[in-house]
């Protein structure tokens, strides 16, 4: 276990929140600690993570198993769930 320094991205308006979080929370209780956080609102679609310039970081992995770390790879973009293309 170790913390790490995480920057999510807002969604919508592109405000930052800096956070220190344990590497191993998962995607899914990282979006739950935004809602609660009120940095995003519920979205009945939910939410996605993805590292900036990378992938998305499945709901149930940890930030170490998506291998979000310092210094390079700790943006991470909030993204909103939609069902276009299915």
């Amino acid at each position: 276990m170790a913390d790490i320094n995480v920057n999510f991205v807002h969604p919508t308006d592109g405000r930052m929140l800096t956070v220190n979080l344990d590497d191993s929370i998962t995607a899914q209780e990282a979006v739950a600690e935004l809602i609660a956080a009120d940095f995003i609102t519920p979205n009945s679609q939910g939410y996605g993570l993805a590292i900036k310039g990378g992938n998305m970081i499945e709901p149930g992995k940890t930030f170490r198993e998506a291998e979000v770390q310092e210094p390079n790879h700790n943006t991470i973009r909030v993204v909103p769930a939609t069902d276009a293309g299915i």
